[in-house]
């Protein structure tokens, strides 16, 4: 069954997104973001002040968007080498994994499988704290 390689892949992905804190990483994008939002609605700041702002909060967010992007990089490449070591010692798989990739009831299962197993996650978690 093609299920179980792309639901480990999946798997995979969960763990080293929370592992890499990406959400984390994204929220300080967000956050980042609606600072200087609100640094530049200020009635209180000059626009010499403003300027200055804008900058150093564009400069925090390219660096915090590098930093989640350099992240993502790094999961995309350890799901890689899974695929290439999943297609290498079973060679036949590839066809169906590269076809399941792109099918909407494949990716549908997956996604709830993966929400399923995420919400397991969470409570084995709170349950070991």
């Amino acid at each position: 069954m093609i299920y179980i390689p792309l639901l480990m892949f999946c798997i995979v992905f969960f763990e080293l997104f929370m592992l890499l804190r990406l959400g984390k990483d994204a929220l300080a994008i967000i956050s980042r973001s609606l600072e200087g939002m609100r640094m530049l609605a200020s009635a209180e700041l000059d626009d010499d002040d403003k300027e200055i702002l804008v900058l150093r909060m564009s400069r925090e967010i390219l660096k915090a968007t590098l930093w989640f992007a350099s992240k993502f990089v790094v999961i995309s490449l350890v799901l890689y080498l899974l695929f290439r070591l999943t297609v290498a010692l079973f060679p036949g798989l590839e066809p169906k994994l590269l076809e399941g990739f792109v099918s909407p009831i494949v990716i549908l299962v997956l996604t709830v499988a993966t929400v399923c197993y995420a919400r397991m996650h969470k409570v084995v978690a709170a349950r070991l704290k």
